[in-house]
This record gives structure tokens, sequence and C-alpha cells, in this order.
């Protein structure tokens, strides 16, 4: 802990404003987080259709996220 406060990564991951830089950053990762995600259930949704069960909670979760992806696109088209 003593050695990572003159870390750059550190200062920028535990800072409450961040610079613009880091900012960023967080965005891309979140982005990517989401992706990782959004693969990971879609996947297991095709595994339990092709094994014969429902793939119910799974369909929910692939669901939702498609759904939080189109209003957040007609939301953020309007903003800018």
């Amino acid at each position: 802990m003593l050695l990572g406060r003159r870390s750059e990564t550190y200062q920028g991951l535990t800072e409450k404003a961040p610079d613009e830089r880091f900012a960023r950053i967080g965005g891309w990762a979140w982005a990517g987080t989401g992706i990782v995600l959004t693969v990971g259930n879609l996947s297991a949704f095709i595994g339990e259709l092709a094994s014969g069960r429902s793939g119910d909670p799974y369909f929910w979760f692939v669901a939702t996220a498609a759904l939080t992806y189109i209003a957040l696109v007609a939301l953020l088209s309007r903003r800018t």
C-alpha cells in the first residue's frame, strides 16, 4: 500500500475525481466488462439450449442487456 501511493494506476483508481485520461480508461474498462458478461451469458444460454434445457435464466440476462443497450443508445444519441 505504501508503494502503491506512488503508482499512477493506483492513484487513478483511488482518486475521487480522476483526470480525463483515467475517466476514459474507466469507461473503456466498463465497456469491456459489459462485453465479456454479455458474451458469457449468451454462451450459457446457447449451452443450456444445446443440452435440452430451457435456458430461461440466461435468456432474461441477455434480454435485459439488449434492452439496456438499445435504451442507452437512444438516450445518448439525443444528448449528443
